[in-house]
């Protein structure tokens, strides 16, 4: 079974549709016996994600600095939690035990875990595949400057495919499975 690492917002958004599929990736997740690798937290998406996976007894892993480890932020639920000293040790930590990346919407956290693990791929530092889901169009614009600075010569074609987007839960599950045919 794989280990999906899952940057996520820890603020729920203003679309029910961002919690439902948090939600349902989690199921499947848990069902597909995968693990969940996040940021700790039991607020906004990462809560969701996390709620689901454990309802399912899915492997939850999660990876929370010592400053955002108080009783309103991190997952009491989660068995596996590691606390860090400080964000990078939890990149660090997430990176090294994460077989593929998954990015639901979030705030400039989630856009600065999901451009380094890019930018990682892209140095070949790791292999593990990349995606985004775009199921409500919240990410249409960051699609098209990746589109546009691919146009400009400051991403090559080559770098650019290293980000899958999928524009429904279903389709994200589909690709976990070609990522993962053997679970």
């Amino acid at each position: 079974m794989a280990a999906i690492c899952v940057f996520c917002g820890s603020q729920t958004g203003d679309d029910i549709r961002y919690v439902d599929d948090a939600a349902q990736l989690g199921r499947f997740l848990s069902s597909a016996g995968h693990t969940l690798i996040y940021g700790g937290g039991s607020t906004g998406i990462m809560g969701a994600i996390a709620d689901a996976m454990l309802a399912e007894n899915g492997h939850v892993i999660g990876v929370i600095p010592e400053a955002l480890a108080v009783a309103e932020l991190m997952h009491n639920g989660v068995d596996d939690m590691r606390v860090v000293p400080d964000m990078h040790v939890r990149k660090a930590t997430m990176h090294r035990l994460a077989d593929a990346y998954i990015a639901l919407p979030g705030g400039l956290g989630t856009m600065e875990e999901l451009f380094e693990a890019l930018c990682w791929a892209q140095l070949e530092f790791h292999t593990a595949p990349i995606c985004l889901l775009n199921s409500t169009g919240i990410f249409e614009g960051l699609v098209k400057l990746l589109d546009r600075m691919v146009q400009d010569h400051f991403v090559s074609p080559k770098h650019h495919s290293l980000l899958t987007v999928c524009n429904s839960v279903n389709e994200l599950e589909g690709w976990i499975r070609r990522q993962f045919p053997d679970c």
